[in-house]
């Protein structure tokens, strides 16, 4: 009989010995790797600081060839205000040309004026050596080159989105106001008439 009654008590004691004692039971692992928190990917050292000047300045366009060979286009970035010198300097340093200003460009209703100075290529010739991407075989072809791409580029860097580049006129005269010419060539362009590049057999 103190068997039989002992038995329950038995019974519940070795439960409790038997669960405390049973190892937990773990998850089953799962097929895909865990979450691990990772930083944002801008803020990877490799990619902050690897920033190229398109993701810090602005971007421009220059211009180089003539109207009547078409252009080519050469895309650059500037931290500062972009102004026409910015861009006629920058076509100096990217053909080698000499496009030393004897004024700093004027804008107004009518347009740019731009003064190249004695010493520029337009008057002295193109550097020797020339850079044989922008390789120009005589006077006549540097003269036509230089004009039309400050022509081109100007027109298309100052005139709003939407709007139209040729009906930005661009001038060119010399130091002390003076008309542009270029006697060698036998051109010449007035004071009051924007500038469209003509061969020397025709009217101003």
């Amino acid at each position: 009989m103190k068997l039989k009654s002992l038995a329950p008590l038995l019974a519940l004691a070795l439960g409790v010995f038997l669960s405390g004692c049973a190892p937990h039971t773990q998850p089953e692992p799962s097929l895909s790797p865990p979450a691990v928190s990772q930083p944002p990917a801008e803020e990877t050292p490799a990619q902050s600081s690897a920033a190229s000047p398109e993701e810090t300045g602005s971007a421009a366009t220059l211009y180089i060839g003539t109207r009547a060979q078409g252009f080519e286009e050469y895309p650059i970035c500037y931290d500062s205000e972009l102004t026409p010198e910015l861009l006629i300097q920058s076509i100096a340093d990217l053909t080698g040309w000499d496009l030393t200003l004897g004024a700093e460009v004027f804008s107004g209703r009518g347009g740019m004026s731009v003064c190249l100075s004695g010493q520029s290529s337009l008057f002295q010739g193109p550097p020797d050596p020339q850079k044989e991407e922008f390789f120009v075989y005589d006077s006549y072809q540097l003269a036509r080159t230089i004009l039309d791409s400050i022509q081109k580029t100007l027109q298309e860097g100052f005139t709003g989105e939407g709007g139209t580049p040729d009906a930005l006129d661009i001038y060119f005269y010399m130091k002390g106001e003076k008309p542009l010419e270029l006697p060698d060539l036998g051109l010449s362009w007035p004071l009051d008439q924007p500038y469209m590049w003509k061969t020397p057999d025709q009217k101003p």
